[in-house]
């Protein structure tokens, strides 16, 4: 399919912007191309808008303006403009700590307006804004069965954090209440893959190795210190190449929920197939991860099998996701309460899996 230009819908977007966001006290004809900017006026909307026609025309590059290139990328394109926009709209209060932190997190540039710089915004129950971390809860239904999922973005890989139960390896099993009151600075947690039940190895949490045997007989994930999340299937990953690569996390529990092209699987490799309340953990790209968990063993919502919520994780846009357990162990929260509806309320595990504020 041939692709269209989108820069003519854009301008549209942005005129209409300058229409509804505050003018800059300089008139828009007097004054130099994003002048308000340079001169030490407001900026405005009509200067974004400016700015996207000159990058269309090609008037406007890295070479001839790095001063716009207010996302430290090494371009100036159009996430520039829109930050522009931002900056008009009261969304940006300080260019050079945006630029900051942009250039140094995680997420893509294009990604910056997920996160707030003016301030943390906290509900308490998962919905949560900061410079380093955005988490925003969602519920639905499919197949008559609820999910619920904590969509969450990321600037530093430290924010994404796992937690053993009794506060060490191999530490007494919690409710996955206490060892998130555990984790400075947490905002919302789920249970992880129990992986006190089946030492098989490998166990890596927070940057340290704790087992660095490989299993043969389950799928394994492995969150990368760059914020990759690896999946691979049974008897695939060796230890050569867990120790060629930089791992931040590990899980040993599976299956694996899509396929290299995050299209949902028609085989498992699991025995924990049926109907269940559910856990999953699914990736986009580095610095986007979603926490997933959905209801079951009720009249309301029975539960779903793994190529349910295979399909989930798919039709959700995943470009990988890895199922944790299961059952009774199923529990996200946040610091205020229970997010999902845990089956019997549900149960003391080994570990979670938990985003936090940057330290």
């Amino acid at each position: 399919m041939k692709k269209r230009n989108r820069f003519p819908i854009l301008c549209s977007i942005f005129l209409l912007f300058a229409a509804l966001c505050p003018a800059s006290t300089l008139a828009i004809d007097t004054a130099p191309f994003l002048g308000d900017l340079n001169g030490g006026q407001p900026s405005t909307a009509a200067d974004a808008a400016r700015m996207l026609r000159g990058i269309a025309s090609a008037k406007i590059s890295e070479d001839a303006q790095p001063e716009l290139d207010f996302t430290q990328n090494g371009q100036v394109d159009g996430v520039d403009a829109r930050a522009v926009l931002f900056y008009a709209c009261g969304g940006i209060p300080d260019w050079v700590s945006f630029g900051e932190r942009v250039s140094s997190g995680l997420c893509d540039e294009r990604l910056f307006d997920r996160f707030s710089y003016t301030g943390t915004r906290d509900d308490g129950m998962g919905n949560y804004k900061s410079e380093n971390v955005c988490v925003q809860m969602l519920s639905g239904r499919m197949e008559n069965n609820n999910y619920h999922v904590a969509d969450i973005y990321v600037q530093d890989i430290s924010c994404f954090v796992t937690a053993f139960g009794g506060g060490k390896y191999r530490g007494d099993s919690q409710s996955v209440r206490d060892i998130l009151d555990s984790v400075d600075g947490g905002i919302i947690a789920m249970n992880g893959d129990f992986y006190a039940i089946h030492l098989f190895g490998p166990v890596v949490r927070n940057g340290t190795t704790y087992l660095n045997r490989v299993a043969k007989d389950y799928d394994i994930a492995i969150l990368q210190s760059d914020g990759v999340l690896m999946t691979y299937d049974f008897k695939t990953l060796t230890k050569e190449q867990l120790s060629a690569m930089n791992a931040y996390q590990s899980w040993v529990f599976g299956p694996s929920l899509l396929d290299e092209n995050g299209q949902a699987k028609a085989e498992f490799h699991s025995r924990v197939q049926p109907a269940n309340p559910r856990t999953a953990l699914g990736y986009y790209e580095p610095g986007h991860y979603a926490f997933i968990t959905v209801d079951g063993r009720s009249s309301e919502s029975k539960g779903m099998t793994m190529a349910q919520l295979s399909q989930l994780c798919a039709d959700l846009g995943m470009a990988r996701a890895y199922n944790m357990d299961g059952g009774q162990s199923s529990v996200m929260l946040a610091r205020d309460g229970i997010l999902n509806v845990p089956y019997q309320g549900g149960r003391s595990v080994s570990d979670i899996l938990a985003i936090r504020e940057l330290p």
